[in-house]
């Protein structure tokens, strides 16, 4: 399989970073030097047109901003039947992009996110109907390559884009908000990183690893009138459990704006 990427901002560079040590050949089509110089520094292929990126690649990646496709869309040739488009367009539907793309390829949805640069990545992916069982499972692999991947059907694409797609800068803001409460002690702000970094870890390692729910789990952390129910309180009294719902449910509706 040789990869080519239409569009290669952050998130494409992300994915090559996973993919490079298993797929040896990719191509990309940016219309930015500066990326173009940034993709060349990682061994891919620079082309000058969408076309080109298509005649050479089986697996065709889709990286560029939502608002771009219609424009993208006039300068594309229609999947072969060997080939399979993979985008991570955030609310682009793949009837949407059946009709730009056309229907004899694979097409598929996914919504990757950031971590996937470090190996820490998690991906949500969603088949069109061509899609075989036997490509599903090679997919799923490839993506695995960059952290953990599932399967999910397409109804669910818009909340996986606000709760793990979004999620990693929702997570840097608490990080920002965790390193300024150490600065107030004097706490240098690669300690506080430190901390936080591997509280995060550590936590989401509890709630896939123990069968317990997070409410659960909050418990185990909790004693009377010690230092976590001090915290918690305050956290009840701003209702940030409902304003972190909030911040979540926003990064969903505009995944759904962008599908109309």
């Amino acid at each position: 399989m040789t990869i080519g990427f239409i569009g290669f901002g952050k998130m494409a560079e992300a994915l090559w970073e996973g993919f490079k040590s298993t797929y040896s050949k990719a191509y990309a089509f940016d219309p930015s030097p500066a990326r173009q110089i940034e993709a060349q520094a990682l061994g891919i292929q620079v082309v000058t047109t969408i076309p080109d990126i298509m005649e050479q690649s089986t697996q065709i990646f889709l990286c560029i901003k939502p608002q771009s496709l219609p424009d993208i869309a006039t300068q594309v040739v229609p999947l072969k039947s060997n080939q399979e488009l993979i985008s991570i367009l955030a609310g682009i539907r793949i009837t949407t992009l059946q009709d730009a793309f056309g229907t004899k390829g694979s097409i598929v949805r996914v919504m990757p996110n950031t971590p996937c640069m470090v190996g820490a990545g998690m991906s949500a992916l969603t088949f069109s109907d061509r899609t075989s069982d036997a490509q599903k499972n090679r997919l799923l692999d490839m993506f695995r390559l960059t952290g953990d991947a599932i399967e999910v059907p397409e109804s669910w694409m818009d909340a996986v884009t606000g709760i793990s797609g979004s999620g990693p800068a929702f997570m840097y803001r608490l990080a920002e908000s965790a390193i300024d409460a150490g600065a107030r002690y004097g706490m240098p702000t690669e300690t506080a990183i430190r901390l936080f970094a591997n509280t995060l870890i550590g936590a989401g390692t509890m709630m896939l690893k123990r069968d317990k729910s997070p409410a659960e789990l909050v418990k185990e952390v909790t004693s009377p009138n010690g230092t976590t129910m001090a915290g918690l309180t305050e956290f009840d009294h701003h209702q940030i459990d409902q304003r972190f719902s909030d911040v979540i449910l926003k990064a969903i509706n505009r995944s759904e704006e962008l599908s109309q």
